[in-house]
C-alpha cells in the first residue's frame, strides 16, 4: 500500500512538473542569438501582455505587418460606445480580444510574413530583419554586444545590458519612453529637462494605419498644470487643471493622475486600482477621441455639427469654423469630377477626416476625396464651378459631394413674413411706449435724457429686427 501511495505521488508530481513546464514555456525574453519569427510571441509574466507581429486590418488587401504589444484576453470594462460616438479601433471585430498599446515600426510596415525580430550581434540593438531587405532598427543605443530584451509585466519592452555571466548590468532603452497612441500606468506625458526628450501620444493616421496621425496629446512646456490635445500642431483642447487626481474637463473613471516636477523632468502619470480595471489605458484614437478602457474621456472631442443659418462661421472652435449652411452636407458617391481639384502635399500626411475639415473650412468647396484609395489618406478638394459625374468605370473613385438635405428650406418664405409682421407690431408697440414715456417726463427737465434715449434706441432695435427678418426670408427663398 505504501509503495502504491508513493507511485501515485510520484506520478502526480511528474504531471505537475509537466504542466508547470508547459505554462512557463512561453518566454518573456529575447536573448542574443535568438529570434522571434512572424507567428511567435513574447508573453509577459502572468500573461497580461503579448508582443509579436500583427496586421491592423483583416482585409485581404492589407499585407502590412507590424511589431506591437497588446493586452491579451480582455475580460472587464469593454462596454460598447453609444452609436453616435466614433468607435475606437479596438471595438471593431478584429480587436475584440486584443488592444494594441504600443507599436515598434508604426511608420515602416513590413509587406510580408518572412521578417524576424532579433538582437543585432554587431551592436547589441534590437532590430527587425525583413527577408532580403535592410534591417529596421527599433533601438539605436551605444550598447555592449551582450544584451537581451524583456517584455515586462507592465507591458514595457526593455533592452538590458548583461554581464558576462548573464545577469543584468543595467537598462539601455525602454518602450515606455517612446509611447505611440496609448498611455499605460508607468508611462509619462511631459518633458525631460536635461535631454529635452518629450513624452507624448500621437494618434493613428487612420483606423487601419498605425502611422503617425493628426492628433497629439502631451504637456505644453509653458503650461505645466494641464494636458493639451493638438490637431496638426494647433491647440485643439485641454484637460483643464489637475485637482485631487482628476482633470477638470476630463472624466477617466477611477484613474488617478499625478503631476511631478523636479530639476530633471516634469510629467504627468496615472495609476488605477485593480478593483476598477485590470486593463487600464488612456488612448487618443485616429479621430481625435480620447478614451480610457471603457468610455470617452473628453466629450468635447465629439464630431462637428453644422452652423446655424444666421452664422457665417462657427464661433465655438476655430478648427471647426465652416461656411456651409445647415441645409447642406456631404454624401459619399462613386464617380468623378468635371475638373481638377486642389491636391495637398503627400508630406502633409492628411487623413480623410482632415480633408473633410479642410473642405468645411473652405467656403467654395463642393467636394473632397482621399488621394490614396488603399488607406484613405491624402486630400483633394474641388471648388464651385466643377460638377460631379456619377459613373462606375475604372476611373471612378469615392468622392464626398455637397448636397442639399431634402425637405430643408422648403416653404420657408412664410417664416420671413411672420417675422416681418411681428417686427411691425413690435415697432408700433414700442413707438407707443416711447410716446407715453415722452409725455410722462416732458415736465421734468432732469428726465428728458431718458425720453431721448428711448426715442433713439427703439427705431434702431426695430431696424435690426427688420434685417433679421429679411435674412431669413432670403435663406428661405434661396433653398425653396
Amino acid at each position: 500500500m505504501a509503495t502504491k501511495g508513493r507511485i501515485r505521488m510520484l506520478l502526480s508530481f511528474s504531471c505537475f512538473l509537466v504542466l508547470m513546464g508547459h505554462s512557463y514555456s512561453q518566454r518573456d525574453k529575447l536573448l542574443q542569438g535568438g529570434e522571434l519569427k512572424d507567428g511567435d510571441e513574447l508573453v509577459s509574466a502572468f500573461g497580461k501582455f503579448k508582443l509579436g507581429f500583427f496586421t491592423p486590418s483583416k482585409s485581404p488587401k492589407s499585407s502590412e505587418r507590424y511589431i506591437g504589444v497588446w493586452y491579451y484576453k480582455l475580460k472587464d470594462r469593454t462596454s460598447q460606445y453609444p452609436e453616435e460616438y466614433p468607435l475606437p479601433r479596438y471595438h471593431t471585430p478584429q480587436f475584440q480580444s486584443t488592444k494594441v498599446v504600443w507599436i515598434a515600426n508604426r511608420n515602416t510596415p513590413i509587406l510580408h510574413k518572412s521578417a524576424t525580430l532579433r538582437i543585432d550581434s554587431s551592436d547589441g540593438n534590437l532590430k527587425i530583419f525583413p527577408n532580403g531587405e535592410n534591417p529596421i532598427a527599433i533601438t539605436s543605443v551605444v550598447a555592449a554586444r551582450n544584451t537581451s530584451v524583456t517584455l515586462e509585466q507592465s507591458g514595457n519592452l526593455v533592452l538590458h545590458e548583461l554581464h558576462s555571466n548573464g545577469s543584468i548590468k543595467g537598462m539601455l532603452w525602454q518602450s515606455f519612453d517612446y509611447p505611440t497612441d496609448t498611455l499605460l500606468p508607468g508611462m509619462k506625458l511631459g518633458i525631460n529637462l536635461q535631454t529635452g526628450h518629450q513624452w507624448f501620444l500621437q494618434s493613428w493616421r487612420t483606423e487601419y494605419s498605425p502611422a503617425q496621425g493628426s492628433f497629439t496629446v502631451g504637456m505644453d512646456p509653458n503650461v505645466t498644470n494641464q494636458l493639451t490635445v493638438w490637431w496638426r500642431g494647433q491647440v485643439d483642447r485641454t484637460s483643464g487643471h489637475l485637482l485631487n487626481g482628476k482633470f477638470k474637463l476630463w472624466d477617466a473613471s477611477g484613474y488617478k493622475f499625478r503631476y511631478t516636477s523636479n530639476e530633471q523632468e516634469k510629467y504627468f502619470t496615472y495609476s488605477v486600482s485593480e478593483d476598477i480595471t485590470s486593463y487600464p489605458m488612456l488612448q487618443i484614437d485616429w479621430g481625435g477621441n480620447l478614451v480610457d478602457d471603457s468610455h470617452l474621456v473628453d466629450d468635447s472631442s465629439l464630431p462637428i455639427t453644422p452652423c446655424s443659418v444666421f452664422d457665417e462661421y462657427c464661433e465655438s472652435d476655430k478648427r471647426f469654423r465652416m461656411c456651409n449652411s445647415i441645409y447642406y452636407s456631404f454624401s459619399s458617391s462613386f464617380g468623378m469630377m468635371s475638373g481638377d481639384g486642389t491636391k495637398f502635399r503627400e508630406s502633409d500626411n492628411m487623413t480623410l477626416d482632415d480633408c473633410r475639415l479642410k473642405c468645411y473650412m473652405n467656403c467654395s468647396c463642393v467636394a473632397y476625396a482621399a488621394t490614396n484609395r488603399e488607406n484613405d489618406t491624402g486630400c483633394e478638394i474641388w471648388s464651385r464651378g466643377t460638377a460631379f459625374i456619377e459613373s462606375n468605370d475604372g476611373n471612378s473613385r469615392e468622392i464626398y459631394v455637397e448636397y442639399k438635405h431634402p425637405g430643408f428650406g422648403k416653404n420657408k418664405w412664410w417664416t420671413g413674413i411672420v417675422i416681418t409682421l411681428a417686427v411691425a407690431v413690435l415697432m408700433i408697440l414700442l413707438c407707443s411706449l416711447s410716446d407715453l414715456a415722452r409725455r410722462t417726463y416732458k415736465r421734468k427737465e432732469e428726465k428728458r435724457w431718458q425720453s431721448l434715449m428711448v426715442v433713439l434706441l427703439v427705431p434702431l432695435l426695430c431696424y435690426f429686427c427688420y434685417l433679421a427678418g429679411r435674412k431669413l426670408m432670403a435663406e428661405g427663398s434661396q433653398y425653396s
